[in-house]
């Protein structure tokens, strides 16, 4: 009788198991499918990372060594840039630089 007990038991707790194992994969599918929408920086306006001014860029190498602008966007009014750099081992950093190449904080 102690075995029986003990053997429905085990195949409850594999069915809840197997359940949750199910219910986790899925999750983690719909996870993956998500696609990421960029909204429209106000002001600026996006570019070619290509197309960044020299001195913005020497600046970069200067004070951001080992940083990767992986996007860039120009307001052309106000003469700066905003751009996500991206470090290895490190998440993306949003930076304002102007066109001297001098960092400035973002007015809100």
């Amino acid at each position: 009788m102690k075995k029986l007990v003990m053997t429905v038991a085990a195949a409850t707790t594999m069915l809840f198991a197997a359940q949750n194992m199910t219910a986790q994969e899925t999750t983690q599918d719909v996870a993956m499918n998500e696609t990421e929408v960029q909204a429209p920086v106000e002001g600026f306006e996006q570019i070619e990372v290509s197309e960044l001014p020299i001195t913005v860029t020497d600046a970069i190498e200067a004070d951001k060594a080992g940083s990767e602008v992986t996007e860039a966007w120009v307001d052309a009014e106000k003469k700066t840039f905003k751009l996500i750099l991206v470090a290895e081992g490190a998440e993306a950093e949003t930076a304002y630089i102007n066109v001297a190449g001098e960092w400035v904080e973002p007015k809100e």
